[in-house]
């Protein structure tokens, strides 16, 4: 009988090393040519695994993990630009909706966003969220968060489509990817993105070297409150 895992989906290194930096026991497991964290965490058992930049690298590295490993839940962490202005650096976004900011048939009626055959948006496994308590010293807000294949500076907000999205609070380049991988797969998900730059404000490329390490470490924390 396979062991069940939850999995725990990093981009970059600095997202992936956050958690990992928290761990105090774990087993490295070689996964092809990459390597995955196992640990064991109030009981539950958790794969942790480094999915690199974009929408198509995850999805392709999720399918490989899929059907390898048992998975009952998936959790996507990292960092992430505020389109909000009323977010600052290093706040936590738990999404409430996931989706797109660049997908577009809506020539065939389907709504801006949303992917043929698929739904508008992906719900997180809310149930799951709204039952845990997580430490008020973490500034922790719930939103829609859009994912693309594109780092979104102003000058890239000021020309795209996400200025007209209603209620989107954060963007980044992969969790519409985990999220319409669970859909297929029927796993449930949880997304914990913290800011890290605010993509209306000039030169947030600077700023997303200058805080990866502590909105990461955000992310990661919060996710271990989720967990418990």
């Amino acid at each position: 009988m396979r062991r069940e895992y939850s999995l725990i989906i990093a981009a970059m290194e600095v997202e992936f090393d956050a958690l990992k930096n928290q761990l105090n026991k774990y087993r490295e497991i070689k996964f092809d040519n990459d390597n995955l964290i196992e640990f064991e965490f109030n009981n539950e058992m958790y794969l942790l695994g480094l999915g690199k930049i974009g929408k198509v690298s995850t999805a392709f590295f999720m399918g490989r993990l899929f059907s390898t490993f048992k998975i009952k839940r998936v959790f996507n962490i990292g960092t992430s630009g505020a389109v909000d202005n009323r977010l600052n650096i290093s706040d936590v976004i738990i999404a409430d909706r996931v989706g797109y900011y660049d997908v577009d048939v809506t020539i065939f009626n389907y709504k801006e966003g949303q992917v043929p055959g698929m739904p508008e948006y992906y719900i997180p496994d809310l149930e799951y969220i709204n039952s845990k308590k997580i430490d008020p010293k973490y500034h922790v807000v719930k939103g829609l968060i859009l994912s693309g294949d594109s780092f979104v500076t102003r000058d890239f907000y000021n020309r795209s489509n996400l200025k007209n999205r209603e209620g989107v609070v954060a963007c980044e380049m992969e969790s519409g990817a985990v999220a319409q991988c669970c859909h297929i797969a029927q796993i449930p998900f949880v997304i914990v993105r913290s800011i890290s730059d605010i993509v209306t404000k000039e030169d947030n490329h600077i700023a997303i070297d200058k805080n990866a390490e502590l909105s990461s470490t955000n992310s990661a924390l919060v996710l271990l409150e989720l967990l418990k």
